[in-house]
C-alpha cells in the first residue's frame, strides 16, 4: 500500500473557524491566568503583605480557562475537527 492510500480512510483536513476561535479563547484565558500567577509570585518575592489580593482574580481566571478548555474539547468531540 502506498503512503497516500494508507490515510485514505481519514476525512480530508479542513479549516474549522469555530475550532480556531475556541483555541484562541483558550490561549487567551491561559495567558491571563499565567500573567496573574506571575504577578502574585512577584508580590510574594517582593514581600508584599497583600499578595492574597490575587486569589479571587486567579479563581476567576481558572474558571475562564477551564470553561474555554471544555468548550474546545466538546467542539472537537462533537465535530471531529
Amino acid at each position: 500500500m502506498t503512503e497516500p492510500q494508507k490515510g485514505s480512510h481519514l476525512p480530508p483536513a479542513y479549516y474549522c473557524e469555530e475550532k480556531h476561535r475556541l483555541i484562541q479563547e483558550f490561549v487567551e484565558a491561559n495567558h491571563v491566568l499565567m500573567t496573574l500567577l506571575s504577578e502574585q509570585t512577584s508580590a510574594v518575592i517582593d514581600e508584599d503583605p497583600d499578595f492574597s489580593r490575587f486569589d479571587d482574580l486567579l479563581h476567576m481566571a481558572r474558571e475562564r480557562k477551564d470553561h474555554a478548555k471544555y468548550a474546545l474539547i466538546a467542539h472537537v468531540d462533537q465535530h471531529h475537527c
